[in-house]
C-alpha cells in the first residue's frame, strides 16, 4: 500500500506539472499576441514555478530506490582532517539537519563533543521517516 501511495503521488505530481506548463505556454502566447507585458511577466514566474517543482520531482525520483526511505546515520569527524576553519563542522551538521526537517525527517543528534577551543570533535546525527501523525 505504501509503494502504491508513492506511484500515486508522484503520477499525480507529474500530472500537475503537464497541466501548469500547458497552461502557463497558453498563456504565454495569449500575452504575446496581446502585447501584455505584465501577463508574459506572468507567464514566466509561472514557468520558473513549474522548472522549480519538476527539479524537486526529479530529486525526489532518484532518491526513491528500495534503501533510500530507511533511516540514516550522518557522522561529522572534521578533527580527522587535521586542520579545520572553526565553526565550519558546526555549520555543516546545521546544514544537514535543517536540510533532514525540510524534508519531512525526523533529525535526532545522538552524539556530539565540543571542540577544544570551538565547534566540534564529532557528531552523529541520525536521521528517520516521521510516523504518520493522526488514526
Amino acid at each position: 500500500m505504501r509503494e502504491r501511495n508513492k506511484l500515486d503521488a508522484a503520477m499525480g505530481a507529474i500530472t500537475s506539472l503537464e497541466r501548469d506548463l500547458r497552461d502557463a505556454l497558453e498563456l504565454a502566447e495569449m500575452a504575446e499576441a496581446e502585447g501584455d507585458g505584465a501577463l508574459v511577466d506572468e507567464a514566466f514566474a509561472s514557468l520558473q514555478q513549474a522548472q522549480t517543482r519538476a527539479a524537486q520531482a526529479e530529486l525526489e525520483a532518484l532518491l526513491s530506490g528500495e534503501a533510500d526511505g530507511n533511516d540514516a546515520y550522518v557522522e561529522f569527524n572534521p578533527a580527522a582532517r587535521g586542520h579545520r576553519e572553526p565553526g565550519l563542522d558546526r555549520r555543516c551538521s546545521c546544514a544537514c539537519t535543517r536540510a533532514g526537517r525540510m524534508r519531512g525527517f525526523k533529525v535526532e543528534f545522538l552524539e556530539e563533543q565540543g571542540g577544544d577551543t570551538a565547534g566540534i570533535k564529532s557528531a552523529t546525527i541520525w536521521c528517520r521517516e516521521k510516523m504518520p501523525t493522526g488514526g
